[in-house]
């Protein structure tokens, strides 16, 4: 989950919150005066109604906190499966990813911590990814005369669309609105009025969204986007939850991508990938895993729809 992202597909209303783990004391929100406690939150989100997840095309409903317990179980047996199979990836081959992220995208730590993600959680995520990518492609080989015939006969895939480096300044209401335009009007850097006003996570870097893609844009802020100079700001963009202004810090061509490292190492993934989904059935194997996986619950109200959920794998539910 990055701001990045967030803004990139919305961009008409406001990021989701999120917090690292809160002390369940620690007050989270007060509602005309009442204090709604972390350990009341926490409570709540466990067994929240009204959410679920997909089986074999129909929706299931089942609380946050029993998805949880079954995501958690679905990546142990992953992570046991690489084991077996001899792909896990090792501390290092982890903190080299990280590094490779964090070197495309500079700001990727820095955002991730202010949704109150640490490097531990996202060493997390990424070893995951690892071991999803290592089992789909073992024994898969890229050669680079492979990946120069896929790059020379596929230009399209490789042209990048017009992009915009925008900061962002997002309101609630019209109070919100005046105070921006009074402070833009008074000279006020937009990045500084973006820390001083805005409502979206982005503040704290003052607005900075990065590069987005002119494809990527919805309607309206296209509109608004393409229709102001390098240096200059747009008209309020209104949703149903906020307002937002955008800023144009640069504007860059449309250009086709170098066949530098980085490409190569994305095009030689995507071969992988598409070899191992002929060789390597993953799927598969996972759920014969969790065919024969024994899982013991240890919290009696998550009991059942364990149980249920590791039936449905024994008998192809």
């Amino acid at each position: 989950m990055n701001i990045r992202a967030a803004i990139a597909a919305a961009c008409l209303a406001l990021a989701t919150y999120a917090s690292a783990q809160l002390d369940p004391g620690r007050s989270v929100i007060v509602v005309n005066g009442e204090e709604i406690k972390a350990n009341e939150y926490y409570r709540r989100m466990e067994f929240l109604p009204g959410v679920g997840r997909n089986v074999n095309g129909q929706f299931v409903e089942a609380p946050p906190g029993i998805l949880t317990i079954l995501r958690l179980i679905d990546e142990r047996l992953l992570i046991q499966l690489a084991k077996d199979k001899g792909v896990y990836p090792s501390d290092t081959e982890v903190q080299a990813e990280i590094k490779s992220r964090s070197d495309a995208n500079p700001k990727l730590l820095e955002g991730l911590a202010l949704l109150g993600l640490n490097r531990e959680d996202y060493a997390y995520q990424v070893r995951l990814d690892l071991v999803d990518f290592k089992l789909r492609t073992q024994g898969i080989t890229i050669t680079d005369q492979e990946i120069e015939k896929f790059y020379a006969d596929n230009p399209t895939l490789f042209t990048m669309p017009k992009r915009y480096r925008l900061r962002v300044v997002a309101v609630a209401d019209e109070a919100g609105r005046n105070a921006v335009d009074a402070d833009l009007k008074a000279g006020m850097k937009f990045e500084d009025v973006a820390k001083k006003h805005s409502i979206e996570l982005s503040k704290t870097i003052g607005g900075d969204i990065g590069l987005q893609r002119e494809t990527d844009l919805s309607g309206p802020v296209r509109a608004e986007v393409t229709a102001v100079k390098i240096g200059q700001y747009t008209n309020w963009v209104r949703g149903e939850q906020a307002s937002i202004r955008f800023f144009v810090e640069n504007i860059l061509p449309e250009e086709k991508r170098k066949l530098d490292d980085g490409l190569r190492k994305e095009i030689r993934r995507g071969l992988m990938l598409d070899k191992g989904a002929v060789r390597n059935n993953i799927d598969r194997d996972l759920k014969e895993l969790r065919r024969r996986a024994v899982v013991e619950s240890k919290v009696p109200q998550f009991t059942d729809a364990i149980k249920k959920y590791m039936n449905s794998a024994r008998t192809g539910g």
